[in-house]
């Protein structure tokens, strides 16, 4: 993604929520519905066959495999239906649905060192401030220091939390897709939540209502779909009062074979319609990600988090040397002891032996 180097501008919160509708265009990525279909088979199937397995045999190391399998199969599926919807909100040329899952295979793990790392800036700040609490400990001095400490942690915690949940966590995903490197996601979510928090949330909670409407109208018109075919079914097929919901979930144990269709049918139309709301979400993310984005500089913030992680690494190099040389000092062995200098004639320092009574240079008298 190409970096604008304009100044920065006002966030246009009013063109975005116009743009924001634009997300239900997500029903006519026809790739993106394709592949996270094709994900969630994928991960049911490597999940419950591994399971299965586990299950014959007792093993708790299949199990846990195939859990692992699974998530790592919606996990990449699902990014590369982000990478697919974000060059669409770009108005990139589409990608094929192998090229994307490579895309994914290949950029994807830096979403999971961005999450890690939040998470430990949020832990770095959660054990600052327990340290100053227990320096709040100290007697007549603690309860007011308590004073300021208290509101002042609420506050932090409070904006990390929401920073992290609202910000970070929905917006690494975009960023990851747009093709930034981990220190640049960071970077730039970091202006984000700085310049455009109260935005982007509620550019968020809008999203949030846009999906549920949509999702609802999808199980609204299937249900009465359901409803009604299964009116017809029952009456026609013969079915009586067979042709109920919890027939149609419990059919794939037992029943006819009209019922086990009817419940293969059933759930296969519910997969369906779940991926859609999914999808629309998605291509939201990706499109307040690109609003907030839009006409930002971001090359003061990448340089300061770069020369902010210089400096550590220098500190932390420089501690290391400290340390072995520290290490080395105390493992080397004792320097041995300076040979003991020959006597000498204290007149003419002229070599003698240690039982002379006179010099032999010049006669001086030695005892």
């Amino acid at each position: 993604m190409t970096i604008s180097t304009e100044a920065h501008q006002p966030f246009p919160f009013s063109s975005a929520v116009g743009s924001l509708i634009e997300a239900t265009d997500a029903i006519k990525n026809f790739r993106a519905i394709a592949l996270l279909a094709l994900t969630f088979i994928g991960a049911v199937l490597v999940g419950g066959v591994l399971t299965m397995i586990a299950g014959s045999i007792g093993s708790m190391l299949l199990t846990f495999l195939g859990g692992l399998m699974a998530f790592l199969v919606m996990f990449y599926g699902s990014n590369a239906v982000g990478i697919l919807l974000m060059r669409d909100a770009q108005g990139q040329p589409g990608l094929s649905l192998v090229d994307a899952v490579l895309v994914s295979l290949v950029t994807s793990h830096r979403l999971i060192a961005v999450v890690f790392l939040e998470f430990l800036i949020v832990l770095a700040a959660m054990i600052a401030i327990a340290i100053i609490l227990f320096v709040c400990k100290i007697p007549v001095l603690g309860p007011v220091l308590y004073t300021v400490v208290f509101p002042l942690s609420a506050i932090v915690l409070g904006v990390l939390v929401f920073a992290l949940f609202y910000v970070m966590l929905p917006l690494a995903g975009p960023a990851a897709w747009s093709g930034a490197s981990v220190f640049q996601i960071i970077a730039r979510l970091n202006l984000i939540v700085r310049t455009k928090l109260v935005s982007v949330i509620l550019l968020e909670v809008l999203l949030f209502l846009i999906t549920s409407f949509v999702a609802l109208l999808i199980f609204g018109v299937l249900g009465t779909g359901v409803s009604l075919t299964s009116g017809m079914s029952a009456g026609i097929l013969g079915l009586g009062g067979q042709m109920n919901m919890y027939s149609l979930a419990s059919g794939l144990s037992g029943g006819s074979g009209y019922i086990i269709a009817a419940g293969l049918g059933g759930g296969l139309l519910m997969a369906a319609a779940a991926v859609v709301p999914g999808l629309i979400f998605t291509k939201g993310v990706c499109i307040i990600y690109l609003n907030a984005t839009r006409n930002v500089d971001f090359s003061a913030s990448e340089a300061s988090l770069n020369d902010g992680l210089a400096t550590v690494k220098k500190k932390a190099e420089e501690a290391r040397e400290r340390a072995r040389a520290l290490a080395e000092q105390a493992t080397a062995p004792a320097a041995p002891a300076a040979p003991a200098a020959a006597p000498a004639c204290p007149n003419c320092k002229a070599p003698v032996a240690s039982d002379d009574a006179f010099c032999g240079e010049c006669a001086h008298k030695l005892k």
